[in-house]
């Protein structure tokens, strides 16, 4: 029975890996279209969802046209700042070992993100500051003036290109997975597991929470794409974690974080394709949030 468990749940992880390989590569053979709210559309491929915005001063532009580049680049050095400090709180509270927990891995994920996009808007504040000063709708309308200032060096544009993309990926990425660590954690372990294994804090209270806060205000000032295709990192993200948590304990770490990823647990299977479900269920509300911005901005700055 424990040998038909495991089978279960290797099937379960390594079907949902196949089926995301295989989106991502079927994507690539399919047209780029476009959404009609100017958003992108569930099925954009992945060329199109590789582009950066308005070129790469879509790293650093939010899509409200009131936002100045400064005002994005104060929310994501702030979210670097509160996310760092939370991250460091918790190791302290606990110790290194609560890293093997997925909700610390997203976390960092996360912090990864915002140090990234603090960069990249530090680096548009400077280019801002290079253009001359004319209205705002002009500058909005002229990307091609960012692209001969930082494109020049063809180099070091292909360079800005890839770590853009990368700064979109981990972007998704973290869209469907901080959704998940949450409904998770407040769903499931705290009504659930809550005097077995663990007493709520203010450390947990700001981990699975300030997540989701930091990123919903980027998704609001930001003017970054939120594909439906890109779930299939989300999934290979959280598959990547299973497998390392099933080679650590076959190395001999003997407790399991999330005692529903044991295979061994009763009734295994189900809690697999239960969280695998849910996966698309979370990663669906982060990309209605993103459509929904989309459209808002799109009436806001036509009404302009």
């Amino acid at each position: 029975m424990a040998a038909l468990s495991d089978a279960l749940c290797l099937a379960i992880v390594a079907g949902a890996i196949a089926a995301s390989l295989w989106a991502m590569l079927s994507s690539r053979r399919r047209p780029p279209a476009t959404s009609p709210s100017g958003g992108s559309p569930p099925y954009a491929v992945d060329a199109a969802a590789a582009s950066i915005g308005s070129g790469a001063s879509g790293m650093w532009r939010s899509r409200w046209s009131g936002v100045r580049p400064a005002w994005l680049l104060a929310s994501r050095a702030a979210a670097v700042v509160a996310l760092a400090g939370v991250l460091l709180w918790d190791a302290m509270t606990y110790d290194l070992t609560i890293m093997v927990y997925y909700t610390e891995w997203t976390f960092m994920l996360e912090i990864v993100y915002f140090v990234i996009a603090t960069l990249f808007s530090a680096y548009g504040c400077f280019m801002y500051s290079m253009l001359p000063e004319i209205d705002e709708s002009i500058v909005r309308l002229s990307d091609s003036l960012m692209e001969i200032n930082h494109g020049a060096d063809q180099k070091g544009g292909a360079g800005l290109n890839q770590l853009g993309r990368f700064m979109q990926i981990v972007y998704q990425v973290l869209g469907g997975a901080v959704v998940l660590t949450d409904v998770v954690f407040w769903a499931l372990i705290v009504p659930f597991m809550y005097s077995s294994h663990f007493s709520l804090n203010a450390v947990m209270g700001c981990i699975h929470s300030f997540n989701l806060v930091f990123l919903l205000i980027e998704t609001t000032l930001n003017s970054l794409e939120f594909p439906w295709f890109r779930m299939t990192y989300f999934v290979l993200w959280t598959c990547s974690y299973v497998i390392i948590q099933w080679v650590v304990h076959v190395c001999g770490l003997t407790w399991w974080p999330y005692p529903f990823l044991n295979p061994a647990a009763p009734w295994a299977p189900l809690w697999y394709f239960c969280i695998a479900v849910l996966h698309l269920a979370c990663y669906t509300v982060y990309w209605a949030i993103g459509e929904m911005r989309c459209t808002k901005g799109v009436t806001t700055n036509s009404g302009q």
